[in-house]
């Protein structure tokens, strides 16, 4: 599933193609991937102009001024350039035509959704009304961590709960603790002030660089001109079982935590209770 990194990736991807253009067609294949009848779909669309783009947790945003596009990429999705208009349909699910040419796919949301809201009704969307505090926010701090952590609950599966901190998945959880030298089966509420504020840190400086190369590509994920993301050649432990800790040099284990594989360094993440 695209996490934060890919998904704000994908989102300045919409804006440079597409941004300060009309819709002149627009399509969706089935009506479980919109929250409005498929016929009415290309009537809340065309001839609105894309005014902005963003992203809200793992969710991008399209401001088409009195119409708001929501897409929620689940694991499958993808949004891809495409050299002409295409007909909706199993793969191209949801299609795009914009004036002077690009025409923008919103392939295989087998799992997701392209949503239509007026703008007032974004915050009430059903997954954005329970975001957490963006990683690279005011609210964000060492503090609301501190507290957050209070709880008796595995720092993995904390991490992992989108109404604690949006944006961030399996991925950059696994770096995150890494590089706090945390161990994921800690209980939160055991982790010190010095690892409570690595975690902050962590969360920030990884996820910052993660964007700065375009995300992490694993199996489907590609940005909107088709290319791969860098940052898949900077993880320490992700997708690196059985190979060397690049700290220490200890084989890299994966266990299960959280119901998600998790790739883990026994020496540099010891385990505590």
């Amino acid at each position: 599933m695209p996490e934060l990194p890919e998904t704000a990736t994908i989102s300045h991807d919409v804006m440079a193609l597409a941004g300060g253009r009309r819709v002149l067609r627009a399509g969706v294949f089935r009506r479980d991937v919109t929250n409005v009848e498929p016929e009415d779909f290309p009537k809340n669309l065309v001839g609105k102009r894309l005014e902005g783009t963003g992203r809200r947790g793992k969710i991008i945003v399209l401001d088409f001024g009195d119409v708001v596009g929501l897409i929620h990429l689940v694991i499958s999705g993808r949004v891809l350039r495409l050299p002409e208009w295409t007909e909706s349909d199993h793969t191209n699910t949801a299609v795009l035509e914009f004036e002077d040419g690009p025409v923008l796919s919103f392939a295989k949301l087998w799992l997701g959704y392209f949503h239509l809201y007026k703008p007032d009704e974004v915050d009430g969307h059903p997954l954005i009304s329970r975001l957490g505090p963006e990683p690279f926010s005011e609210e964000f701090t060492v503090e609301y961590l501190r507290k957050t952590f209070g709880r008796k609950a595995n720092i993995k599966g904390l991490l992992l709960d989108q109404s604690v901190f949006a944006g961030l998945g399996n991925i950059y959880v696994d770096e995150v603790l890494f590089a706090a030298k945390v161990h994921p089966t800690r209980k939160s509420n055991t982790l010190d002030e010095r690892e409570v504020e690595a975690v902050h840190a962590a969360s920030r400086d990884i996820l910052a660089r993660a964007i700065e190369l375009r995300g992490t590509t694993f199996d489907s994920y590609h940005d909107a001109f088709g290319e791969s993301g860098g940052y898949q050649n900077e993880l320490k432990v992700f997708a690196r079982t059985r190979e060397p800790c690049p700290v220490c040099g200890t084989e890299i284990t994966k266990i299960r935590v959280a119901g998600r594989g998790t790739h883990v360094c026994p020496n540099c993440q010891p385990t505590r209770v």
